[in-house]
């Protein structure tokens, strides 16, 4: 897709925004305000369409979730109570009063028959749809608030992570937990799927992506650190990448196995992200902060195969075409960055990296805000998007040292004693030293000035071009140093 390429018009309220959601089937976007208001938009190019303004809860909606046919809303409160909406008139379908003892954090979408309930005490809810909204599971395995929850339909698994610092996991048609993972000794605030099912990701508070090998669940099998604060949201695009929010405002891709930051796909201009979510049709990302607004975030490049050059470029680098180091690797999607952030510095990824690849400067995202003058009307921000891509840091050549130095004419050791070389006409040649220790001739009689010009050829006097170009080349060297075998006898670091 053209850089240059339009974006939805993003969403401006006059209160927080604390939650975001797609719908599954339909250009439809819903969000939750801290004031308990819930709107639905519908999003295009050309502009969005407000469907409907609804005040569902007396305090503030903490969580939404379409239902899988897309034509119902789920929301949670702080006021304990959950209920669903229809999407098309709006009006209410059913509705559950204390259903948690404690303000309810998550509500999540299950399947055409169960919705998970979460609160801030560290309570699991299952609930049944089919018998009046009433709770089949409870389970209090957590002593601490419920972050976020992901399900896993191949194996009816519900997975929930929790500020106590534990993963749970639970069957969904069974009263025990399925498993409880150890203490990772820091909050889990986010959780996904991927390779599969083979690997579940977590985001921690420190900025660290925790990695469990599905089945094995007591503590994390690798970890992948580089997020400089907390990752607050994990969402899926492809088995091998996903893209955080973290609490300083970016919106990163990454890719896992091997573990790689390919990009920054928006910027919220420092503020903490609250929620990023994917559009059904994989084309658009929605992200919310705390700046009132909803963000529409272009990530169709990363599946539309052979939409332009730059797509292949972009997909080489994700499919693993181009081996570059993890710590060297520049970022190769940065769209929609405002134009005050002119430079990523990626070398987070490895304390011991000294490689580091920034982006260019591109131009920004423009917002203005439009006024409305009915109280908690809604307001549509033009952005603007204008991006580019920066690709990473070259790797110049070596240079390597050739000598010219002059060819003689070589004579062969004389055998015999009374022998002396002799030229054409028969005299006597002193040119040579037919009675030379080694057996090969002397270099003639510019032996000196030959031999010093040689040295000065041999050593030159490094420039300040050439020394940075060494200096790059030995921390290449560093990170693979099979990467590139140096010649014998040269050394870059004395010129360091």
């Amino acid at each position: 897709m053209d850089d240059n390429a339009e974006r939805p018009k993003s969403l401006k309220f006059k209160e927080p925004v604390i939650d975001v959601a797609f719908s599954p089937t339909s250009d439809l976007v819903a969000s939750s305000l801290i004031t308990g208001h819930v709107f639905i938009h519908q999003y295009s190019l050309t502009g969005n369409t407000r469907q409907h303004r609804l005040k569902p809860h007396r305090k503030s909606c903490r969580s939404l979730c379409f239902g899988g046919d897309g034509l119902s809303l789920y929301t949670a409160s702080k006021d304990k109570s959950w209920q669903s909406l229809d999407v098309t008139t709006g009006a209410e379908l059913t509705r559950v009063e204390e259903a948690h003892d404690k303000a309810i954090n998550i509500v999540k979408y299950v399947n055409e028959q169960i919705i998970a309930t979460g609160d801030e005490s560290g309570g699991v809810k299952l609930w049944d749809i089919r018998q009046n909204n009433r709770p089949a599971f409870t389970f209090k395995e957590h002593v601490d608030y419920i972050s976020d929850m992901v399900f896993n339909t191949d194996k009816r698994h519900l997975l929930a992570t929790s500020g106590d610092g534990c993963l749970s996991v639970y069957d969904v048609r069974k009263s025990k937990p399925f498993h409880v993972s150890e203490n990772q000794d820091d909050e889990l605030l986010s959780v996904a799927i991927m390779r599969g099912g083979k690997k579940v990701v977590v985001g921690e508070t420190d900025g660290v992506l925790g990695i469990f090998t599905y089945g094995q669940f007591d503590d994390v099998t690798d970890r992948f650190p580089g997020h400089p604060q907390s990752i607050d949201s994990i969402c899926k695009l492809t088995e091998d990448l996903c893209v955080t929010g973290s609490s300083d405002g970016l919106l990163r891709i990454v890719q896992l196995f091997p573990h790689k930051l390919v990009g920054v796909a928006g910027d919220h201009k420092s503020l903490p992200v609250e929620k990023v979510v994917l559009s059904y049709d994989q084309q658009w990302l929605a992200s919310c902060s705390h700046d009132h607004t909803v963000h529409f975030w272009d990530i169709g490049y990363i599946f539309n195969d052979g939409a332009s050059d730059e797509d292949e470029d972009v997909d080489a680098g994700v499919n693993g075409e181009e081996q570059l180091d993890a710590q060297a690797m520049a970022i190769q999607v940065s769209k929609g960055i405002v134009d005050d952030e002119p430079e990523i510095d990626i070398d987070g990824l490895s304390d011991g990296s000294e490689l580091r690849a920034r982006s260019d400067p591109e131009p920004g995202v423009d917002s203005s805000d439009e006024e409305d003058e009915d109280e908690d009307e809604v307001d549509i921000v033009d952005s603007d998007s204008d991006s580019g891509e920066s690709d990473g840091p070259d790797s110049d050549d070596d240079d390597k040292l050739t000598l010219d130095q002059p060819t003689k004419p070589l004579v062969p050791k004389s055998t015999s004693a009374k022998e002396e070389p002799t030229d054409a006409n028969g005299s006597k040649n002193y040119n040579e030293d037919a009675s030379d220790s080694d057996g090969w001739g002397s270099w003639g009689d510019s032996d000196d000035e030959d031999n010093d010009s040689a040295a000065k050829r041999r050593k030159p006097k490094p420039t300040k071009a050439e020394k940075l170009k060494a200096k790059r080349a030995a921390l290449a060297e560093l990170v693979n140093p099979d990467k590139k075998k140096r010649a014998s006898g040269a050394s870059f670091f004395a010129d360091l």
